[in-house]
This record gives C-alpha cells, sequence and structure tokens, in this order.
C-alpha cells in the first residue's frame, strides 16, 4: 500500500510533469479560409514585409523608414480550390500587390514616394490565373501569372531569401550610382546588376508534365499586356524550363534552369539561366548556385552566383537562418561593365506568429572600361507577416 506521503509525492509528480513546458513544435497561426459542402476552399492570404532601409553611396547616406523590402514585397490575394469529377482539380488565383513605398524606387532624390505611387494600376496585379491539374495529365495555366521560366534563377533552400538571394538588387534597386568625382550617375542599382530570372509573369498560356522521377517540364507562350509600354504588350514571349525536387539519405537537393526569348520589334532577347540548392538536413548546411547569360543582340549580360548558409534550431520559436553570398556580373548595364556583390543574413522564424525578423548587409561595386563608380552599401532591419 502507498501511505499518505507517498499519494501526495505521486500527485505532486504528476501535477509537475502536467505544468512541464512542452517542446514540441510550434504551430502557425489558422489559414483564413471558406470551405464549401463540394469541398471547394475559398482562401484569403497576404503577407506584409516592411522595415528600414539605410543606403551609403559612398559620400552620402540616407535612412528610409517603413519601406517595403521589394525581395518580397507586401501583396494580398483570394484563392479558389474545387475539384472537378473525380481526378481534376481547379485553382483559382487573384493576387495584388501594393508597395508605394519600396526599395526598388526609393532613392537620394526620391526619399518619399510620389503621389501616383499611391495609385493603382496594372503594376499592382501579380496574377489573374486559372489552374487546372491532374496526377496523369499535368497541369494548365491561363491567365496572368508565372511564365514557365519564372524563378527558375531562384531556387534558394537556406531560408533567408525574405531578404537575401541572387536578385541583389532588390535591397536598393531604386538608388543611384554614385561617380568618383562626387556627382550622383543616371545608374541606379537595379540597372547595374541583374539576374535574368526568365520572363516573369504575363499573360500566357502555360503547360506542366506530371513529375517524373522528382523531374518536371515546363512550356509557356506569353505576352505583356499589362504593360504600360504599349509598343511591346503584343510582342510574343516563349519558355521553356525543367525543375527537379528531391531527397537522398540527409540531403535535400531543388535546381531549375530554363531557355526564354522574347520577340521585339528592334531586338530578341534571349536568356538562359538555372540555379541549384543543396541542404544537408541533420546540420542546416546549405549551398546555392545560380547563372545566367541574356543576349540582347547589343551585348551579352552574364552572372554567377553563390550563397553559403546555415539553418539552425537555436530557440523554441523556429529556424534561425544565417548566409553569406556573392555576386559577380559582366557587361550588364554595359559592354565591359563589371559588377559585384556580397551580402550577409539572418533570418528568424516566428512560428506562432506567421513572422519573420531579419536584417541584412549588403555591398555594391560597378565599374565600366571608362567610368568608376564608388563603392556602396544597404542595411536592412524588418519583418515579414504571412497569414
Amino acid at each position: 500500500m502507498v501511505g499518505r506521503n507517498g499519494r501526495i509525492a505521486m500527485m505532486l509528480g504528476a501535477c509537475a510533469v502536467v505544468a512541464a513546458p512542452a517542446h514540441a513544435e510550434p504551430k502557425p497561426l489558422p489559414k483564413v479560409e471558406l470551405k464549401f459542402p463540394n469541398d471547394g476552399v475559398l482562401r484569403f492570404y497576404g503577407q506584409i514585409n516592411k522595415g528600414v532601409l539605410s543606403y551609403d553611396d559612398g559620400q552620402v547616406s540616407e535612412s528610409y523608414g517603413l519601406i517595403d523590402n521589394n525581395n518580397s514585397n507586401t501583396r494580398i490575394g483570394l484563392t479558389y480550390n474545387a475539384k472537378i469529377g473525380d481526378s481534376w482539380k481547379y485553382l483559382g488565383t487573384l493576387e495584388l500587390q501594393y508597395a508605394p513605398f519600396s526599395t526598388s524606387t526609393a532613392s537620394i532624390l526620391q526619399p518619399s514616394p510620389p503621389s501616383d505611387a499611391y495609385m493603382f494600376t496594372n503594376a499592382n496585379i501579380r496574377q489573374i490565373d486559372n489552374k487546372l491539374s491532374n496526377e496523369t495529365f499535368g497541369s494548365f495555366y491561363l491567365g496572368q501569372g508565372n511564365m514557365a521560366s519564372n524563378d527558375t534563377a531562384k531556387v534558394d533552400l537556406s531560408g533567408t531569401t525574405v531578404t537575401q538571394g541572387v536578385a541583389v538588387q532588390d535591397l536598393a534597386g531604386g538608388q543611384l550610382l554614385r561617380l568618383e568625382d562626387g556627382t550622383l550617375s543616371g545608374v541606379k542599382i537595379k540597372d547595374a546588376f541583374k539576374d535574368y530570372n526568365g520572363l516573369g509573369r504575363k499573360v500566357r498560356v502555360r503547360y506542366d508534365t506530371p513529375s517524373f522521377s522528382g523531374f518536371t517540364f515546363r512550356a509557356s507562350y506569353g505576352q505583356d499586356q499589362l504593360s504600360s509600354n504599349q509598343a511591346v504588350q503584343n510582342d510574343p514571349l516563349y519558355d521553356l524550363a525543367v525543375a527537379y525536387e528531391g531527397e537522398a539519405g540527409e540531403f535535400k537537393y531543388a535546381a531549375q534552369a530554363a531557355y526564354s526569348w522574347a520577340d521585339g520589334d528592334s531586338a530578341t532577347v534571349k536568356t538562359l539561366d538555372g540555379s541549384a540548392s543543396v541542404l544537408h538536413k541533420p546540420t542546416g548546411l546549405n549551398l546555392t548556385l545560380a547563372a545566367a547569360s541574356s543576349d540582347n543582340e547589343t551585348r551579352t549580360g552574364t552572372y554567377w552566383y553563390v550563397k553559403a548558409g546555415w539553418l539552425a534550431d537555436l530557440i523554441s520559436w523556429g529556424k534561425t537562418a544565417f548566409a553569406v553570398d556573392y555576386y559577380q556580373g559582366n557587361d550588364i548595364f554595359a559592354s565591359g561593365a563589371d559588377s559585384s556583390s556580397t551580402s550577409i543574413s539572418v533570418v528568424q522564424s516566428i512560428v506562432s506568429w506567421n513572422t519573420e525578423v531579419y536584417f541584412a548587409y549588403r555591398t555594391y561595386s560597378a565599374s565600366t572600361a571608362t567610368v568608376a563608380y564608388d563603392d556602396s552599401n544597404a542595411f536592412f532591419f524588418g519583418a515579414r507577416f504571412k497569414w
């Protein structure tokens, strides 16, 4: 028999077990969705990604508060999922972006957004898309959305893409390079640094094959119907892409490559790009590579990019990601031009808040055969909340 003191000890022990904090994985906030009797699901989603940018052009330093991070800008969207028969699925997507004050436009000459930046235009439309998919026949897309080649240069398993990636220009794209004599040039960061990430989002038809041992093939034809430049709205756009995702033992792999061409009245632009990333799951160590070449019949711009990172479990909130990267571009904004950039970033995930808090520091260096620019740097501290 257990005595009175023994029973009390057992009760106290049980209470201690109940009261002890559980080391379960944190859970994200629930999705904002409405389910229908036909198993259709209407989901409202979006993100807000803002912070503080400090940019030093080599001679003058300025800061910009509550500015949108163009690595992953603020947006909202609606999706509707439904089954069609026994084997087909439908996905409709409406997605809009809204970032009147963004790292892609702010500069020392434009320290605050102009009044027309708050207006809603075609540039705010990211997707108006329809997708039909079948496990046997693949997926068919019709509408404004990702061309087959979009994001093929951006495969990245580091966990830092919210603020750091192959699109090195996004952190301070609107800023102007300063000449060594102290005057501002007309060359923006986003002119001197390119990621040649396929054909982006356009009005298109697209087909994706089913997955074959981790490989998927894509093709699309489109036009830039939402462009503010009417001269290019009807120019034909074509692309082909291949993607791979897989795991082998302790490693996770992902890679994509694409070839795209845009037929314009003045020139045909042909681009070849690709990227690959590998993650060692037990340690979180990861490596990402990307490269591209784009021929616009005047010059052929090229770059290569490398990133090394560590995705760590340091605190219970969520993953902590560290990464450093290097970018080297040639002939991107002029014949004989060189563009290089390095950065370091830290991203802390707070899973239960659907939030990432991060900072990144990036340097920029550019020159041509005849012109030298001051080195510049950007520091960004911000947070992204998703729902």
